[in-house]
């Protein structure tokens, strides 16, 4: 059985490795470039649901910083300090995902193409957990309840005084001078609701056990079911022709960019349900799992680079050359390189994750010899 606190670490453990097969099947899927996973039109089941279910990653990443940053704050003797130690940590993360993850991501020295992606989001409500822990953890849980729900509306109704401002709540492109081009593809506000949301309902962590954590796993989960079902949360209608494959599909295809509230739901809803059985898995099982949760961090980094190694290695050796590699959006990849099939994808991800393994559980010990020296 695992300890409550030690199940957040089980927790990211999963959600690290799903992730990775989600940036396995990026860099390396045939179809990854020209074809999106959840464009019903060409996707399989098989795709589809691939990509579907790493929809997990991002949104219980984000929750589980706003409640690890909770935590923190339950054991700060020095509230100022605190602030100050977020708000350092949260430029830092942006700082890192601006540059360090970029270069991982697209392997492009020249930076034609910067992605604001979730480490900026994640850093950037750490900025702001820094400048609002004053207020109480219901001031805050009703606040990003109503980022959460306002996003919603104003992405609907977009008025026009909305418009410069918009890579605030959904995805949007700017080209700088220098002709770089600056993608937002997690907008900062909608992910800050769901990390203050994790930081709101940090003292479940303390307080409730895992029959609460399965009761609000359910609740989040008919939630989904009641919105989706009647097409209330932001997404496209889902369609209720076809053959039972597609309308399936169609149901579970929510929008991630920005989350709505069908996404943010069922995602959370699951998170939940895991961390209620969690407490239930076997030590070995479990150890296994947390040694890649306890360095979320090390690992989300490090793996952009390791895949992309991999990547020009057998792009080198279908016999490109360097001066073939296409940048940007074609993450390296030269236009006529074939891709690995979807069960190819999954031998890799396999191999990856059992390479990581060991050096994860090494830099956690690395870590620990370090606070303790």
């Amino acid at each position: 059985m695992i300890k409550r606190l030690e199940s957040i670490d089980f927790l990211r453990g999963i959600v690290v490795i799903l992730m990775l097969l989600d940036h396995v099947r990026d860099l390396f899927h045939i179809h990854s470039i020209d074809q999106s996973p959840t464009d019903l039109a060409v996707t399989t089941p098989a795709v589809f649901y691939t990509r579907i279910i790493t929809h997990l990653c991002a949104p219980i990443f984000v929750f589980l910083a706003g409640s690890s940053a909770y935590l923190v704050f339950q054991r700060s003797e020095n509230k100022k300090q605190f602030s100050q130690r977020m708000i350092l940590r949260g430029a830092w993360l942006i700082l890192l995902d601006l540059v360090v993850v970029n270069l991982g991501l697209f392997f492009d020295i020249h930076f034609g193409l910067i992605l604001i992606d979730v480490l900026s989001a994640i850093g950037f409500s750490m900025v702001m957990i820094g400048l609002i822990n004053r207020l109480s953890t219901k001031q805050i849980f009703w606040l990003a309840l109503g980022i959460i729900l306002l996003q919603q509306v104003l992405l609907q109704i977009q008025p026009t005084w909305l418009k410069p401002l918009s890579f605030l709540i959904s995805p949007n492109a700017f080209p700088l001078p220098n002709g770089t081009l600056l993608v937002v593809g997690y907008p900062p506000i909608s992910w800050l609701g769901i990390c203050l949301l994790g930081y709101s309902l940090g003292h479940y962590f303390l307080e409730k056990t895992t029959a609460d954590f399965w009761k609000l796993g359910l609740r989040l989960c008919f939630l989904f079911l009641v919105v989706r079902y009647f097409n209330l949360g932001g997404d496209a209608p889902w369609q209720i022709d076809g053959s039972w494959t597609k309308q399936c599909m169609s149901f579970f295809n929510v929008s991630k960019y920005p989350p709505s509230i069908s996404f943010t739901s069922l995602t959370l809803g699951i998170m939940f349900l895991l961390l209620s059985v969690s407490q239930y898995v076997g030590k070995k099982g479990t150890e296994i799992v947390s040694s890649f949760g306890r360095v979320p961090l090390f690992f989300f980094v490090s793996h952009w680079f390791v895949l992309h190694l991999i990547l020009l290695a057998l792009i080198f050796n279908q016999g490109f050359h360097i001066a073939d590699l296409e940048f940007g959006f074609q993450l390296s990849r030269p236009k006529k390189f074939i891709g690995l099939s979807l069960s190819q994808v999954y031998i890799v991800w396999f191999l990856v994750a059992l390479l990581y393994y060991p050096l994860c559980r090494y830099y956690y010990q690395w870590q620990q010899s370090r606070k303790n020296h």
